[in-house]
């Protein structure tokens, strides 16, 4: 597990605190780490996922608002 770099987000979900952590690759030669965690489970993934779910989410947001006349 790569060392922490530095905290992208914080927030609170169902009553729980959420911390979004860029971090160094495990290895050389690998991606870099983003760990979305709190006190009762940690989620980790390569950088260029996270960018890939992220832009999903936005094109999702942005075609919801476009179906729904909300644009």
């Amino acid at each position: 597990m790569g060392e922490k770099i530095k905290t992208l987000s914080k927030g609170k979900l169902l009553g729980a605190e959420f911390e979004v952590e860029l971090n160094h690759p495990p290895s050389s030669g690998q991606d870099q780490q983003i760990h979305i965690q709190s006190d009762k489970f940690r989620f980790e993934m390569d950088k260029k996922d996270y960018i890939k779910y992220g832009l999903s989410v936005l094109v999702a947001e942005k075609n919801l608002k476009n179906l729904k006349g909300l644009t």
